[in-house]
């Protein structure tokens, strides 16, 4: 039996608890399919890895499976188990009626979508949220994987009034070893005006499969900013799709994926220009130790009605250690002559020569590997704030990496 047909299987025990919303996400799901290996933006995926799911049904919420991190200063706490809510360690200014509410539905998926994983999470999280967020505020989200479900979902939309600046982090953090899927469908709507710089850290467990699916609309003059940080998971996959649908519409788009290992890391990006002067840079850094495979597809398209659009594409990897393989390629497909854009991928080893500069300098090897690893990856680490949060992605990408020295050059 395929995993599509298990998923469906068992969903339809739980068809009596699950609302209208998920029984239409159920049947969209039915329709439109997974995606295959063979089809262009799933090359690099490893899509098996679902074959390998005991279960899918999520189960009931758990206790809260480890300690909490420190929380950040300023920001508003909002705390999920396995998808669901936790009143007692969430803010209570962050749970009020105004903010916090029942999610609607997320747009309808084409039927070729790269967004289709994101389904997945819409048919089986049982506590699908939706922020409302209508004045200025600093909210930090931490979701965690229990031990009481195979499976954890997370389903949530954002909606930001016009004109309003917003500061959002996620932490998805680990839990137990044996948790086999972690599925997270985000849906952002940035009304005229609207700003948003998001922090995401993913951080699951070494054994974890991780799909995330990411969906944004931007309205008139609405800035979004986002910085991502990945190193967790034996198998992840990032799915983004950004549609700059107003005039003057801004994207800041920085992702970082550290991989050791056989693990697999792939992010696919795809940005819409679909009004004039539009702009978007994009820069991601992936970095792959041993046997690691990190991959990024980012897919640019400019419409004929984006006139004096800017683009901007900078992929870069780092191999680290024999049987390491980074995949990287930049895509612009461009329908107006009215635009200015650049993109290039590179994929190398650490620099000999700069390795011996630095050991002439007196640094040892470990060290002078570490000093070049941190400056490759500070292009993205740099940028984390607020502080705390940017030195808990570095000290959970050197143990990802297995390199404490990693974390030594930004204390």
């Amino acid at each position: 039996m395929s995993a599509l047909e298990r998923m469906l299987d068992e969903f339809a025990s739980l068809s009596d608890q699950a609302g209208a919303q998920r029984q239409a996400a159920a049947q969209r799901l039915r329709i439109v399919g997974l995606p295959a290996r063979g089809e262009d933006s799933w090359r690099y995926a490893n899509l098996r890895a679902l074959d390998q799911v005991r279960s899918f049904l999520p189960g009931a919420a758990g206790a809260l499976p480890l300690p909490l991190p420190p929380a950040l200063p300023g920001y508003l706490r909002l705390v999920l188990i396995d998808g669901r809510l936790h009143r007692e360690h969430s803010s209570a200014e962050a749970t009020t009626p105004d903010l916090l509410r029942g999610a609607t539905a997320l747009p309808e998926l084409e039927a070729v979508s790269d967004q289709r994983l994101g389904l997945i999470a819409s048919v089986f999280a049982a506590d699908p949220l939706e922020l409302v967020i209508n004045a200025p505020l600093a909210l930090e989200i931490v979701s965690l994987s229990s031990a009481a479900a195979p499976a954890s979902y997370l389903n949530l939309a954002l909606r930001v009034a016009p004109g309003v600046d917003c500061r959002l982090v996620e932490r998805h953090l680990g839990g137990p070893e044996d948790l086999r899927l972690v599925c997270v469908r985000l849906g952002l709507t940035l009304a005229e005006g609207a700003i948003v710089h998001h922090q995401r850290l993913f951080a699951v467990s070494a054994q974890a499969l991780l799909f995330d699916t990411l969906q944004a609309h931007l309205a008139a003059h609405a800035e979004y900013r986002l910085c991502q940080v990945a190193m967790g998971g034996s198998t992840a996959r990032s799915t983004a799709e950004v549609r700059l649908q107003g005039v003057g519409a801004t994207l800041d788009w920085q992702a970082l994926a550290a991989g050791a290992g056989p693990q697999v890391n792939d992010t696919m990006l795809t940005v819409l220009h679909e009004a004039p002067a539009t702009r978007s840079q994009q820069l991601f850094r992936g970095l792959s130790n041993q046997r690691a495979h990190v991959a990024c597809n980012a897919d640019t398209r400019v419409a004929a009605a984006a006139r004096g659009a800017r683009v901007t594409q900078s992929l870069r990897g780092l191999l680290d250690g024999a049987g390491a393989e980074v995949d990287l390629r930049p895509q612009l497909t461009i329908d107006t002559d009215d635009i200015q854009a650049r993109h290039g991928a590179t994929t190398g080893k650490l620099d000999e020569d700069l390795l011996f500069y630095l050991q002439a300098r007196g640094l040892d090897l470990d060290a002078a590997r570490a000093l070049l690893k941190s400056a490759f990856l500070g292009e993205v680490l740099g940028s984390i704030e607020p502080e705390a949060l940017r030195r808990e992605a570095q000290r959970a990408t050197a143990l990802r990496l297995g390199d404490d020295a990693l974390a030594e050059p930004w204390q």
